[in-house]
C-alpha cells in the first residue's frame, strides 16, 4: 500500500494532528511505511490450515 506525502498531510490535517517540520514528517513517513509493509506481509500468510480460535466447539459429551 503507498500513500502519498500529500495524503498523509491531509489526513494529518483533518484528523487535527500535530503540526510537523518537514524533518518530522520524513521520520513519521519513514515510520509508517515500515507499518504498513509488514501488515502487508501478514495479509500474505497462507492460514488455510490452521483452525480459527473463534469457532465454537461442540460439547461431546462424555467428559467430566
Amino acid at each position: 500500500m503507498d500513500l502519498s506525502s500529500d495524503t498523509l498531510k491531509a489526513m494529518i490535517h483533518d484528523y487535527s494532528g500535530f503540526h510537523l517540520s518537514d524533518e518530522e514528517f520524513e521520520q513519521v513517513r519513514l515510520e509508517l511505511d515500515s507499518y504498513l509493509a509488514e501488515v502487508e506481509k501478514l495479509g500474505e500468510l497462507d492460514l488455510s490450515t490452521i483452525m480459527s480460535a473463534r469457532l465454537l466447539r461442540a460439547d461431546e459429551g462424555g467428559h467430566t
